[in-house]
Order: C-alpha cells, then sequence, then structure tokens
C-alpha cells in the first residue's frame, strides 16, 4: 500500500503495504504446458489466524477461486451481488463462516447447489453444511445479496485507513480498497492474505460508465442500457489485492514489455494531468524488470480512483494526491514484493513495504535530484521517531497498521544486507526472492532461513535487530 503523504526529505514519498505470510509454500519449479497446475492447484493457500487481527478470516476453509458477478446502480447506490466461492475444507466443516459486510442483505444461499440458511453476526456469515466435508475435500457455496455497502471504521492511526472498503461519492462513483481488511463490505470472502484465490469479475453498469477490478482486463458487452465489463485473476490474488471501481471513465490502451497488455482508467476530466503520469507505467516495469527479472503478471494497469494509493494486483488504484512517477514506481515494485509474495500475517507487512520502499528511493535516485545516500540519510533520520511513536516494524502497535515504520527501518535493513553482500550478490539476491517464491506467501522465519541459505552467511541477527530494536541500530 502506499505510505502516508508526509515530507520525508524535500521529496513527499508515497508508499504502499502488504500483508503476512502463510506456511512457506514450496518454490514451484518452472512447468512444461504438460505440467501446468490445475485452476485448483494456482488457487491453493494454506490459510492461518492472524495475530493482530483474529477478528478476519477463517483457517479453517481455503478458498480456491471466486466467481463474482456485480451490478452497480450509481443512482439508487445499490450493489446486487451473485458471489460463487468454490472451497476446500483445511479441517473437517459442519459450517463455512465468511466475512460479509452487516449492510448488505442476504437474498439466497445454496452450497451445491442446495438450498442453506445462513446466520448473522456482524459481519460474519455462517452457512451450515447439509452434509459435513472433510479435510480436503471441496463445496461451492454461492451467495446472492444486495444493498447499500458501507466501509468499515478500522480504529488505525493513519487517516486513508481509517475508513476502508466500499466507498461512494458524488453522483454515485464508487470504489473499494482494503488493507489490511475491508473487502467483506462488497462480497463474501475469506478476508486474510493468507489465503489467496483466482477471480473472474463481471461488473454491470449503466452505458456510458465502466467497472473496473483486478485481473486481467477482457473486454466489455453492451446490452440495452448496460455494459458488463469482464476481469480475470490466473494469479492466485489476497482479498486486500482486489479492487472496484465504478465510474465514468475513459479507457486508454498501452503495451509494456514483450507486449503486456496495459489499461489506464481516467476521468474525462482528470486525462490531460493524469494520463501522462499513467504512461510512466511501460518504463517503470522496464526499469524493474532489469534488476527483478521478469514482472511476474499477465497484464498491468492503472485506475485513477480512491483518495489513496494501492498496489491492487495487476491494476493499482492512485488517488489525485498519488498520481506522481515515484509512485507509479513503488505500487509497481508491489507486484514483486507483495502481490507475487505475500506475507502470511500482518505482522510482516514489511516484507511488502520494505522491499518496495527500498525500490522506491533507487528510482528517485536514478530520476530525481536526490542521491540515494541523502535519501537513506532522511529514512534514517526519521526512523528512530517512528519508532517510538509506532513501535518496531517487526512489532508494531495493533493500530498502527501502515505507518512509515515498515517502510523506513525495514529499507535501511536491506541496504545494510547490500553493504554486506556487495552489489552483484546482493541484486542476485533479491532478484531471486520473488522469482523463486512466485504466487505464495511467506514470513520473517521463511525469509530469513531463505537469505541465510541462498547467501550462505547468518543474516538472522541482523535481520531481527532491524526489526525488533526500538531504536534505530546503528
Amino acid at each position: 500500500m502506499r505510505r502516508p503523504l508526509l515530507v520525508l526529505f524535500t521529496v513527499a514519498l508515497a508508499v504502499t503495504a502488504c500483508t503476512a505470510p502463510k506456511p512457506p509454500a514450496p518454490s514451484p519449479a518452472p512447468v512444461s504446458p504438460q505440467s501446468e497446475p490445475s485452476p485448483a492447484e494456482r488457487g491453493r493457500s494454506e490459510p492461518v489466524a492472524d495475530p493482530l487481527y483474529p477478528e478476519y478470516g477463517n483457517p479453517a476453509i481455503d478458498v480456491l477461486h471466486y466467481d463474482l458477478k456485480l451490478d452497480w446502480r450509481p443512482g439508487s447506490r445499490t450493489l446486487t451481488g451473485t458471489a460463487a466461492l468454490t472451497l476446500r475444507a483445511v479441517s473437517p466443516l459442519s459450517s463455512v463462516r465468511l466475512d460479509f459486510g452487516r449492510a448488505l442483505e442476504v437474498d439466497d444461499v445454496t452450497v451445491n447447489g442446495g438450498k442453506a440458511l445462513p446466520t448473522r453476526k456482524g459481519d460474519d456469515l455462517t452457512v451450515p453444511l447439509a452434509r459435513p466435508i472433510g479435510a480436503g475435500h471441496s463445496a461451492i457455496v454461492t451467495v446472492r445479496y444486495h444493498g447499500t455497502p458501507k466501509p468499515i471504521d478500522t480504529g488505525l492511526w493513519r487517516e486513508d485507513l481509517s475508513v476502508l472498503g466500499f466507498h461512494t461519492r458524488a453522483g454515485g462513483r464508487a470504489w473499494a480498497l482494503q488493507e489490511p481488511f475491508g473487502s467483506f463490505t462488497w462480497f463474501p470472502v475469506n478476508d486474510h492474505p493468507s489465503d489467496e484465490a483466482l477471480y473472474d469479475v463481471a461488473i454491470t453498469m449503466p452505458k456510458g460508465w465502466s467497472g473496473v477490478a483486478h485481473g486481467t482486463y477482457r473486454g466489455n458487452t453492451i446490452s440495452g442500457r448496460t455494459s458488463t465489463f469482464r476481469w480475470r485473476s490466473t494469479d492466485s490474488v489476497a482479498s486486500y489485492l482486489t479492487v472496484f471501481a465504478a465510474d465514468r471513465f475513459r479507457m486508454f490502451r498501452d503495451k509494456g514489455p514483450r507486449g503486456i497488455p496495459i489499461t489506464y482508467w481516467i476521468r474525462p476530466g482528470d486525462v490531460a494531468e493524469q494520463l501522462p503520469v499513467a504512461r510512466t507505467m511501460p518504463a517503470a516495469i522496464r526499469w524493474l524488470e532489469k534488476k527483478l527479472g521478469p514482472y511476474p503478471f499477465p497484464s498491468a494497469g492503472l485506475v485513477a480512483t480512491s483518495e489513496s494509493g494501492m498496489e491492487t494486483q495487476q491494476m493499482i488504484a492512485l488517488g489525485p494526491d498519488y498520481m506522481r512517477p515515484e509512485v507509479v514506481a513503488h505500487e509497481l515494485a508491489h507486484h514483486w514484493f507483495g502481490d507475487t509474495v505475500t506475507p502470511r500475517t500482518w505482522r510482516d507487512v514489511w516484507l511488502n513495504e520494505g522491499f518496495a520502499m527500498y525500490f522506491q528511493i533507487l528510482w528517485e535516485a536514478e530520476h530525481g535530484d536526490e542521491t540515494l545516500e541523502d535519501l537513506l540519510d532522511d529514512l534514517r533520520f526519521q526512523d528512530a521517531g517512528l519508532r517510538a511513536e509506532h513501535g518496531p516494524p517487526g512489532n508494531y502497535k495493533r493500530d498502527s497498521f501502515g505507518e512509515s515504520n515498515v517502510y523506513y527501518g525495514p529499507a535501511l535493513m536491506l541496504h545494510e544486507i547490500r553493504a554486506r553482500l556487495g552489489d552483484r550478490r546482493f541484486f542476485a539476491m533479491i532478484r531471486a526472492w520473488p522469482q523463486e517464491h512466485r504466487n505464495t506467501t511467506q514470513d520473517r522465519a521463511s525469509f530469513v532461513a531463505w537469505l541465510n541459505e541462498h547467501t550462505g552467511e547468518d543474516f538472522t541477527a541482523l535481520v531481527d535487530t532491524w526489526l525488533d530494536s526500538e531504536t534505530t541500530p546503528r
């Protein structure tokens, strides 16, 4: 996610946030077309309970695929949806508990086509199973619903994270961003980063409006007075990396390295100002690829929406104050650190933000007026105060999610690892981490174990000191 808009040095650096890992999954070897994993295997996760926000997510289920059919009516601000969730039982189940916003009314629920009578408590939806299912077995839970979505007050200090989920604005414009939680405000979900899944999303709007989501744009069809926009994610997505945007966008097409399709979605009145920033994406992807290897997804995009900035998967979302080239680079860096390699729990959000922050300042040093040393000095200058206020980056306070402490200290840690390894070995290591762990969730333990094995050196004490110290390491 984006860092809060603070003036860091002479430049305002915006950053993004992330997630915490699941139990380390084995690094997948390259596969031939004949051995391509099935869709169910590509969406498989090992969910865990979150140490910071245990009220969200359910480690007893693993959602493999979401099929979302959504209809947004701007005039009445009504969302009508059908969500079909293909899930795997992690442990034996007699019911399925999902996160689902209390503002939305449930019309009908089925399990494998048979009617079910769910119960609700707060933002939980519990669906009883006519027949219990054993661990490893699957079911399809389908929920039809409607209503006016409402965002959630999070209790977090950071202003742009204090209210998350589905927002509406003048004229029925709408958008939804949700890190660390809040996707449940617009669809039933296992709302935790450790449960990643594949997605198919169809958004129906009045003609003249556009519906934007995460994943690859599959085109739109017109029927009478409505248009339906379709999106598909063939790489697993954490729920906090989903996005919904409804507006009178204009779409622009572009191409990245090797012809990667890119789309930009911008309101007509903002095109002159925002399209030039959006068009920095191909160059930013090329710059990142030189350091990190191939971009890990089949498409990219930018939607100009919200009041923040977010690395939503394959379709970054930027509000007006975040529409800057260095933020574009930051959010794209998250596609290697956060999107393709996701923290298993929110305790390890530094795995997203520290890496993306470091590559943002490398980008700024190459493209701006500040030297890398000056940028690092400014981070160090602020780090001590951030640790004192919000806690160390590896053990931050519950209400301090996404504060700059999880950006600056871990970025400085990476620079110290670079100094110890030298540039050649450091960039080989930092390139190998996302390439060897695509579509997995990870945590501190798995990263440190891999780092030590990959380099043949023991970085355990260095990493623990940077993540756990209440003062800036020297």
